[in-house]
């Protein structure tokens, strides 16, 4: 059983948090993402001023995609995106190399990062890597990718093959950097149906767990609740779900050999909330998983870089006093 231990009493709590460093360090999302030593710097700031129970890295997803040639639009303040879907055909696939990881682009800066917060801070260190239909989505396009899935089945195969082979090359290089979990990022799947999700994602994904030696968590954005069965198959050590999930409901469908992880509102309570929806939205979802012995309190998804730092802290607070 995957299992967090908090570092006080009460309940282990991990926010998926990284960009709202930007404003302890007074930085930009730019620098950050450029500059392992400038990320390592917010996130030490953020893990000393709220002692979270573990600290990711901060999320991009764009990391594989670039390493693969693709164009990236980089704001000054804002998530990284990839601005061409060049994949149209087997062909185009076939002109693609599997990258170096230890040369490409900004895969060798998040091992550095890896690598800081894993020997000066005293918590788990956890890392992102984007999912293989994720991927394969920002090879083809996401819109594309959902309609070959029908009519291109096997090309769409065909991409999911080689996006793995990146994935795993990347994962490994994390864990060879001192990482303790790997969280795979998938939000594309939300789109497909439980069949289609164990057939364009889920197998994909089992092929990642089974190969990597450290805990993997699987976070899909958005409601998933027609497909936490199905992504219990694929036996991950903890599965992240979005503030749209029923957390109480989710409970019965999933073993307690497996870790939950979730699931407060980023946006509308942490982000901007007034700190009595804070304080009742985190209560009721502690109560609500008090039974859960393998329960992670965190965020449904990443928290924006101009999130009430306060918020932040009243979560962690509420978290490390609840009494079970």
């Amino acid at each position: 059983m995957m299992k967090i231990e908090n570092a006080g009493k009460g309940v282990p709590v991990i926010p998926l948090m990284g960009f709202p460093g930007i404003q302890l360090s007074n930085t930009t999302i730019k620098e950050n993402l450029e500059n392992a030593e400038i990320q390592y710097e917010s996130l030490k700031q953020l893990y000393k001023k709220f002692q979270p129970d573990g600290m990711f890295i901060m999320m991009d997803l764009t990391i594989e995609a670039e390493a693969l040639g693709l164009e990236t639009l980089k704001p000054k303040n804002s998530s990284f995106t990839i601005v061409d879907h060049p994949i149209k055909s087997k062909e185009d696939l076939e002109k693609l190399k599997l990258p170096d990881i230890n040369k490409a682009t900004r895969m060798p800066l998040m091992q550095d990062v890896v690598k800081k917060l894993n020997k000066n801070l005293e918590c788990d260190t956890l890392a992102y890597v984007t999912g293989p239909f994720t991927l394969t989505g920002l090879l083809q396009g996401a819109s594309a990718a959902m309609k070959n899935v029908l009519k291109k089945p096997e090309l769409v195969k065909e991409i999911l093959e080689f996006s793995t082979k990146v994935i795993k090359a990347y994962g490994n290089s994390l864990i060879n950097a001192g990482v303790d979990m790997i969280c795979i990022l998938e939000p594309t799947a939300t789109g497909l149906s439980p069949q289609q999700f164990m057939n364009f994602s889920g197998k994909y994904i089992k092929i990642l767990e089974k190969e990597w030696e450290v805990p993997v968590i699987l976070h899909i954005c958005g409601d998933t609740t027609m497909l936490i069965e199905k992504m219990v198959e694929i036996n991950c050590a903890g599965i992240s779900l979005d503030y749209m999930v029923d957390l109480k409901e989710a409970d019965q469908k999933i073993p307690e050999d497996i870790m939950i992880i979730g699931n407060v509102d980023p946006v509308n309570v942490i982000a901007y909330g007034e700190r009595n929806k804070v304080k009742e939205t985190v209560n009721k979802l502690l109560k609500d998983m008090n039974n859960r012995e393998n329960f992670i309190l965190s965020t449904g998804c990443d928290l924006p870089p101009d999130t009430d730092l306060d918020n932040i802290k009243y979560m962690i607070d509420l978290a490390k006093e609840f009494k079970k």
